[in-house]
């Protein structure tokens, strides 16, 4: 059996984006898997670099791969929009009174 290279398709910030991509693509039977990376600091007293999270996927389903997640990484986007805009209206309307 040949050996087969990956490709990162995209990078995500968070692992439960990660998650869902990964599970989209195997959806769509193709081979994929997250890998983190950040959040680590080679030197004692230096800030670490951001968390994040690589979507990988075999180098010949790259172009399939990335129209899927372009397409996902838009729902999700405008689910938070939506989402964003329910908790706002919800908070206006006085549903939910803050205790003082």
């Amino acid at each position: 059996m040949a050996p087969r290279t990956f490709t990162v398709a995209t990078s995500v910030q968070d692992p439960l984006t990660a998650d869902r991509l990964v599970e989209l693509l195997q959806e769509a039977k193709l081979d994929a898997f997250s890998r983190a990376g950040g959040a680590a600091s080679s030197a004692a007293f230096a800030s670490a670099s951001p968390a994040f999270w690589d979507i990988l996927v075999p180098t010949e389903s790259f172009e399939q791969a990335e129209t899927l997640i372009r397409t996902e990484l838009q729902e999700i986007e405008r689910d938070g929009e939506a989402n964003a805009k329910a908790a706002e209206e919800e908070a206006m309307s006085g549903e939910n009174p803050v205790a003082e």
